[in-house]
């Protein structure tokens, strides 16, 4: 059975900001737009969350592709590959992807990220454990792309941002007699113009139930809280037909022992949090029957920090 190897999340950002003139600095836009038409400079940053397992996840990226929804596609391909460590970047920090490139404004249909991600014996994506590095292989990802089919809008005169989400607890496998990792597209995009956070303890009698926990307390790994959209009853795992959440969120321990977690730029509305001490046997590819806590309904509001303890 494929098993999850790395209880983490991470997202990329991209920023639309309006502005006039220019051409890509990254080429790939045939020419500058006509100076009459409205238009935004794009930037793309990378964020993570800690991981315990892998001690580097390496993504390279070639390049990013736009449609406008009047318009043709949109290619800009980077002079040279970029390489991200996702472990590096924790805590809502960020890496430039794609900085200052100018598109025009309006409505677009989706985006599309290019990387160099397959089982080729080329360390280009990668991952390292500990027993050594191995390859990332992203289905797709190097002949089609990443396609995320999720409109957003650039505006005029003005300033827009959305962020592409990537939660590596659903993406991050091991598959069964091949020699490395898969690295699932498992994302979803969020407008920047209105977002929260959330952020909770657990109990150490939460965290250290043995009668239900499959965690490694040592190793602080195994823990994990599941945020799903709307009021939920039945809590379900990754994979789960009826009720897979939404998002996910690690729970490790702080420097003063205090087991915590955060998860940002979730868009705001209504949610259910629920808590799970068995996050190590949830297999992202088959439904599961993972133990939670009672699910806890929350809002998020815009700019606000909910806290939500279990």
């Amino acid at each position: 059975m494929t098993k999850k190897t790395a209880p983490f999340s991470a997202a990329l950002i991209i920023f639309l900001g309006a502005c006039g003139g220019g051409g890509s600095s990254d080429g790939g836009i045939d020419s500058a737009p006509d100076p009459a038409d409205a238009t935004g400079t794009l930037r793309i940053a990378i964020t993570d969350a800690p991981v315990t397992d892998v001690s580097v996840v390496n993504v390279q990226f070639t390049g990013v592709t736009l449609k406008p929804a009047d318009g043709d596609e949109i290619v800009i391909t980077f002079d040279t590959p970029r390489d991200f460590d996702l472990l590096t970047l924790t805590d809502g920090a960020t890496a430039d992807l794609l900085a200052d490139t100018v598109v025009p404004s309006g409505s677009y249909d989706w985006v599309r990220l290019a990387v160099n991600a397959e089982f080729d014996n080329v360390f280009d994506s990668y991952a390292m454990r500990p027993t050594g590095m191995v390859e990332l292989r992203v289905p797709s990802g190097s002949q089609s792309g990443l396609k995320l089919v999720s409109g957003f809008n650039v505006l005029a005169q003005g300033a827009t941002s959305v962020v592409i989400d990537w939660d590596l607890r659903k993406a991050l496998t091991d598959p069964k007699g091949q020699p490395g990792l898969h690295l699932r597209p498992a994302l979803r995009i969020t407008d920047m113009s209105a977002y929260g956070t959330l952020t909770g303890v657990v109990a150490i009698e939460t965290v250290d139930d043995r009668a239900v926990c499959t965690n490694d307390l040592a190793a602080d790994t195994g823990n994990a809280v599941y945020i799903y959209q709307g009021t939920v009853d039945t809590p379900g795992d990754i994979g789960d037909a009826i009720t897979e959440p939404w998002a996910t969120a690690t729970v490790s321990q702080n420097i003063d022992g205090v087991y915590v977690y955060q998860a940002s730029f979730l868009p705001i509305g209504e949610y259910s949090a629920a808590f799970t001490c068995q996050a190590s046997d949830d297999d992202p590819e088959v439904d599961d029957d993972i133990v939670f806590t009672k699910p806890q309904p929350f809002n998020i509001t815009d700019g606000v920090v909910t806290e939500i303890n279990f």
